[in-house]
């Protein structure tokens, strides 16, 4: 697991440092999200600055890809690597194959698991769609529980049929993916240990900070 990813960016200053910290990709929305929506939303010319201030990092734009003339000027526009759903909704095709055309994949977010879900289920909306273009899968794993890393490690092996670590490691086999869950500088590197094939983390601004120290410590 490699790939550090950081949404709710609002500053090509606050971009800079968490480069510098290590994040590989980073988030800024341009359409607000219904089940965020404490996430600064930016205009196109402020994820522009953004994406010039970066080195090494990429740009990734959260917003409608519906229309695909108007998905390709905002991206043209921000200089945007991969941009990213905000819900958890395919693009239509032209969408889809006009983006792969200019180089520029999908993250697929807006995906949940639950404490009793079945693995199976998770991608199950994409199983038949050909041609995704997906750059990444992004799953915020048990959002019901504060201390979700916790449960999942502790808990859950207690139930066999509820959702397990190994089931998670097992999606990170299946598609490229990006994990969400309750990280701290006393868990991050554990997690990381615990989910070899999973691609990556997923951190909100806030608490990015923090936790990228002690990634890198």
């Amino acid at each position: 697991m490699t790939t550090i990813k950081v949404d709710g960016v609002r500053s090509a200053q606050e971009a800079v440092t968490l480069e510098t910290l290590g994040a590989d990709l980073i988030g800024v929305a341009l359409s607000p999200n219904p089940r965020s929506p404490g996430t600064p939303v930016l205009t196109e010319e402020q994820a522009a600055t953004i994406a010039d201030a970066l080195i090494h990092a990429v740009l990734v734009t959260s917003m409608e890809l519906t229309d695909r003339n108007q998905v390709l000027r905002s991206v043209a526009a921000t200089g945007a690597g991969l941009v990213q759903t905000i819900t958890a909704s395919i693009p239509p095709p032209d969408v889809r194959a006009a983006l792969r055309e200019a180089g520029v994949g999908i993250v697929y977010s807006g995906l949940e698991i639950n404490h009793d879900d079945d693995p199976g289920w998770v991608f199950g909306a994409f199983t038949d769609v050909p041609d995704l273009n997906a750059a990444l899968f992004q799953v915020e794993v048990l959002p019901e529980y504060t201390g979700s890393w916790a449960f999942l490690r502790d808990e859950s092996p207690e139930f066999a049929a509820e959702f397990q670590i190994a089931d998670l490691d097992a999606l990170g086999r299946e598609r490229p993916l990006v994990v969400g869950l309750d990280f701290t500088t006393g868990n991050v590197r554990e997690i990381i240990a615990a989910l070899p094939w999973v691609r990556g983390i997923a951190l909100t601004r806030g608490d990015a900070v923090r936790v990228l120290g002690a990634v890198g410590g």
